[in-house]
């Protein structure tokens, strides 16, 4: 892995599914053209279910659920399963050169490593399970992925922070998930707080340091 010297961080808060959406896209298409360095962006989205980019919404989702729950349906830029999101979710986007990483599994290992161990040292018993997610007692608190864009490492995950997961659970169609929020598990930091030892732990997985946007 070849060090990088700085990490844009970036936080856009809160806003609704498509917007998110499409500041991811143009995130990583910007980053593959070199218009903008290696970038981390925070944000939170409204009550939504970001479906995979090659998913089937009645496969995926329980739509009746989400007209009832007033969450929207919304196809991601990335792969994968169904995901339901809420403003107690913290979601993060991180755009790198793809050169810093042998595999998109190592890059896994790097970064959820790393977020396994701020989210010690904040006083919670996690650990990094692979393929992409983060556990405290055997329950997820937080899942990710990424894929290889032309030039780009898009890596792409989010931290059960407050929730409703069993609403989490009705929207998607599912039994209950075996997941949990950091406000079951113990005290919560302070948000900030919260977010800058996550943004540290995804720069120290990369060797850089951390430049706020």
């Amino acid at each position: 892995m070849t060090p990088a010297a700085r990490l844009r961080v970036l936080d856009t808060g809160l806003a609704d599914a498509r917007r998110n959406v499409a500041l991811s896209a143009a995130l990583i298409e910007a980053h593959g053209r070199g218009e903008v360095p290696d970038t981390l962006r925070l944000h939170r989205y409204e009550k939504c279910v970001l479906i995979g980019r090659s998913q089937e919404v009645a496969a995926a989702v329980d739509p009746e659920a989400c007209r009832r729950r007033g969450a929207a349906i919304v196809r991601r830029v990335s792969g994968g399963g169904a995901v339901a999101m809420a403003p107690g979710i913290l979601a993060w986007d991180l755009v790198a050169a793809r050169g810093r990483w042998g595999s998109l599994d190592e890059a896994a290992a790097g970064i959820g490593g790393g977020v396994a161990a701020a989210l010690r040292e904040l006083g919670f018993a996690a650990e990094f399970r692979a393929p992409g997610e983060v556990a405290v007692g055997g329950r997820k608190v937080a899942g990710f992925g990424g894929a290889f864009e032309g030039p780009s490492l898009l890596h792409q995950g989010s931290l059960l922070v407050e929730a409703d997961t069993a609403e989490m659970a009705e929207l998607l169609g599912l039994p209950p998930l075996p997941v949990a929020t950091l406000a079951e598990l113990g005290p919560l930091p302070e948000a900030g707080a919260l977010a800058g030892a996550l943004a540290a732990a995804i720069a120290g997985a990369l060797g850089a340091e951390v430049v706020a946007g």
